[in-house]
């Protein structure tokens, strides 16, 4: 059996419709801060990443890492 980690960042907004969007980014850097995560989202905000003519807007949500463990089986089927 073989393991493998990942670690993800997960910025989520909220639309001007009141839906969540969430951007995913994987391996994100160890020594990654709020304050850089708060940046690069407030970014995305100013580039209006999620412009969309019915529903424009976004407001950050929040964010979060997440790590993950997958464990794969050695199974061999013939």
């Amino acid at each position: 059996m073989s393991t493998t980690t990942a670690h993800i960042l997960a910025m989520e907004f909220t639309l001007g419709n009141g839906k969540t969007k969430t951007i995913r980014v994987s391996n994100p850097k160890s020594t990654l801060t709020a304050a850089e995560v708060e940046s690069a989202m407030n970014t995305l905000n100013d580039l209006q990443a999620f412009y969309d003519f019915e529903f424009f807007g976004s407001n950050l949500k929040g964010a979060k890492t997440i790590q993950t463990v997958t464990n794969k089986f050695d199974i061999v089927i013939n």
